[in-house]
């Protein structure tokens, strides 16, 4: 026995009732062999107990463990390193048949034994290397984006719950997965919706703010036009009141020269009238001269002188009376000259009054139509600066467009990088509740 204790202490008790009823393989190993071991090594190894003891445990072995050396170098390390350490715990693979075996062993020094005496503990873990295998497959393929992946195959009672624990987890990665999948190509579709519209958007601003600004510089243009307008209305508004005064001053120089037109009518009449007097005075002295020459004949010889001077007095009578009568016509004619420069003068000033009339109104029109240029020219100044703001606005509005649609080109890209993130899990396809219709794919052992 590997217990030698004679009395049945507490710490023997308790060594015995492992020895006899742990499932696990106790085994007692000295000069290189197993010299003892507990029931549950005949079912560790699969082999009765005459079969094991004064065997090496290379003989139950792999020919290579782990790390690919051969299994014989590694059982004088081990038990040389739990000599040292006080245990020493490893990996162990073994044959049991045709079948390798993983075990986990522990090496415990007993020195009262032999020095190179060890108990060692065995624990199959073919169960819990089904579990590592399933799970490792499992999880291998949850890492490589299948989430359709299940552990069908049961574990054993132990491990039963880390199976329905994965399936649970896999079934909540799929339904999770399947949401930001269909989310991620919502958003995907939106965000390349947002791209279009933004770019479209940014299009027309751009059309826009480029129609406003060639708009600004048009009634920037036009506004200076008529200003321009406004300042020649203005001039000739002035010009037209110059004018004005000109006319009114013309009537008022029509109207003297028509009195004194006036006056030489008068004038002329009046020298008329002393033309007939001298008429009169030169047909009385040539009557007298006549009497005076009839008087002189009557006296002869005495009467010569007188009679000369008759003659005369006669020619210079009728030299008169034809002067005033060469006078008189030409008066006449002066006369109806002045005639008709009176009635001209007299046109001329209701002509003058209806042109400072018609000028009154002109005036009056130009001077309505300064007031409406100014106003104009104020008007188009105020929708010049409301078109400049707006044009200011435009181009501050198409720059925050231009970063928007960089944004949303960003945000496409984004969604079109999630997209594809996702698009690496096989997720079967979903219904409006989340349940899946496509098959799930089984692992260690199950079924597809």
């Amino acid at each position: 026995m590997i217990f030698r204790r004679s009395t049945t202490d507490l710490e023997t008790r308790t060594a015995m009732a492992m020895y006899r009823h742990s499932p696990d393989a106790v085994l007692l190993l000295k000069g290189g062999a197993f010299v003892e071991c507990n029931p549950a090594a005949e079912q560790v190894y699969g082999l009765p107990r005459r079969d094991i003891i004064g065997q090496n445990p290379v003989v139950f072995s792999r020919a290579t463990q782990g790390d690919g050396r051969p299994s014989i170098e590694h059982v004088g390390e081990r038990v040389q390193q739990a000599i040292r350490d006080g245990h020493a715990r490893f990996e162990w693979y073994n044959m049991r048949g045709a079948d390798e075996v993983r075990m986990l062993v522990t090496l415990i020094p007993i020195a009262d034994e032999a020095a190179d005496a060890v108990l060692v503990q065995i624990q199959d873990l073919t169960n819990t290397g089904r579990v590592v295998d399933a799970l490792t497959q499992g999880l291998s393929s949850l890492a490589a984006g299948d989430l359709n992946v299940r552990l069908d195959t049961p574990f054993s009672a132990e491990f039963e719950p880390l199976r329905a624990s994965f399936n649970t987890a896999a079934d909540t990665m799929a339904q999770s997965m399947a949401e930001v999948t269909s989310v991620a190509a919502a958003l995907h579709n939106g965000c390349s919706d947002i791209r279009q519209a933004s770019d479209d958007l940014s299009g027309r601003t751009e059309r826009q703010a480029a129609s406003l600004e060639e708009s600004a510089a048009a009634i920037q243009e036009i506004t200076q036009n008529v200003r321009e307008a406004a300042t020649l209305v203005e001039t000739t508004e002035s010009i037209v009141a110059d004018t004005h005064r000109d006319a009114q001053s013309s009537v008022s120089v029509v109207e003297d020269t028509t009195q004194a037109m006036g006056g030489i009518e008068r004038a002329s009449k009046e020298i008329g009238d002393i033309i007939a007097v001298i008429d009169g005075i030169a047909f009385q002295t040539n009557l007298l001269a006549l009497n005076a020459g009839v008087e002189a004949a009557r006296a002869g010889d005495a009467g010569k002188g007188f009679a000369v001077v008759a003659s005369e007095v006669r020619a210079l009578a009728q030299r008169s009376a034809e002067a005033a009568k060469d006078v008189k016509a030409r008066v006449s004619a002066s006369t109806a000259q002045v005639d008709r420069g009176v009635e001209l003068v007299a046109n001329t000033g209701v002509a003058l009054k209806r042109i400072t009339e018609q000028m009154d109104r002109i005036r009056s029109l130009i001077g309505n139509i300064a007031t409406s240029a100014r106003q104009q020219a104020d008007t188009l100044g105020q929708i010049n600066i409301a078109v400049g703001e707006m044009d200011s606005i435009t181009q501050h509005n198409a720059a925050m467009v231009e970063e928007t649609t960089a944004a949303a080109r960003s945000l496409a890209d984004e969604a079109a990088r999630l997209n594809d993130a996702v698009a690496v899990f096989r997720i079967g396809r979903a219904d409006l509740r989340g349940t899946y219709s496509a098959p799930l794919r089984m692992v260690a052992g199950g079924r597809r």
